[in-house]
């Protein structure tokens, strides 16, 4: 009888872990390994969205998380749409619904930096929200509470690459790399960019790429921005902006591609 119920067990066990391993296999292969990417409007992500072979579009919160592939590359490419609730909402379901492992964010910016000019490409080392401001309570200017951060680094090996992907696919462009300066609102006047550089520095201002930042930091997920300046606060009138946008964000898409295609 003992003999009888030992074998029954080690058949149980050896079902069990038949069953397990079947489980196992039956897991996405790869899913851990898809690259998420983030643009705020259509124009940031159409052009990607067209190159890739989507398989399978998912709306969730209003947003449709398209699956697919960029040459070999598991993708999942999303128009957040603009400001920074948006962008930290869409990096949360990237990283926790769709298991991306890496957020690359893409899209034009306002540049900060007298250097750098419309068609221009910036890369974040980090990124700040220049509109958050709990300074009353003791924190500094920037400063997420507890937590004594306010700038969130970018991933040094996506950098690295980002880098090399403007080098490599646009020559002709001039590359910057430095801090992405983030926050609800359109920055259109000097006194707002003086303002911004006074309080972080920083070489372009956008309203997503810092939320996308602290959310792929509280995930331990590598993240970096990359764009394309659109216009020049100080100096560039909405109607040249809004033609310049779509310039910029084709440039910048197609950049963002072509480091997809060779990560």
């Amino acid at each position: 009888m003992k003999k009888r119920i030992l074998s029954v067990i080690c058949l149980l066990a050896a079902l069990a872990g038949i069953l397990l391993a079947g489980c196992a296999g039956s897991k996405p292969a790869g899913k851990r390994a898809a690259i998420g990417i983030i643009g705020a409007m259509d124009v940031e992500v159409t052009a990607l969205k067209e190159a890739a072979n989507v398989t399978n579009t998912v709306t969730v919160a209003g947003m449709g998380f398209c699956e697919g592939t960029l040459g070999k590359k598991n993708v999942v490419i999303v128009k957040c749409g603009m400001g920074k609730v948006n962008a930290g909402i869409c990096a949360n379901t990237l990283i926790n619904d769709f298991g991306c492992g890496q957020i690359i964010n893409t899209g034009v910016a306002g540049s900060l930096d007298a250097r750098i000019n419309i068609g221009d490409i910036v890369v974040s080392t980090d990124a700040v929200q220049h509109d958050f401001d709990v300074e009353v309570l003791g924190f500094a200017r920037g400063e997420i509470p507890y937590t004594g951060l306010y700038a969130f680094p970018a991933d040094e090996a996506l950098r690295e690459a980002a880098a090399n992907a403007v080098k490599k696919a646009a020559p002709e462009i001039r590359l910057y790399e430095g801090r992405i300066c983030s926050g609800d609102q359109f920055i259109s006047t000097k006194e707002q960019k003086e303002k911004i550089i006074s309080d972080f520095g920083g070489m372009c201002c956008e309203m997503e790429g810092a939320a996308i930042a602290q959310a792929c930091y509280l995930n331990g997920t590598p993240f970096v921005v990359i764009r394309a300046i659109s216009d020049k606060p100080d100096e560039t009138e909405i109607v040249d902006y809004k033609v310049f946008e779509a310039q910029a964000a084709v440039r910048c898409a197609e950049i963002v591609r072509f480091m997809v295609e060779r990560l």
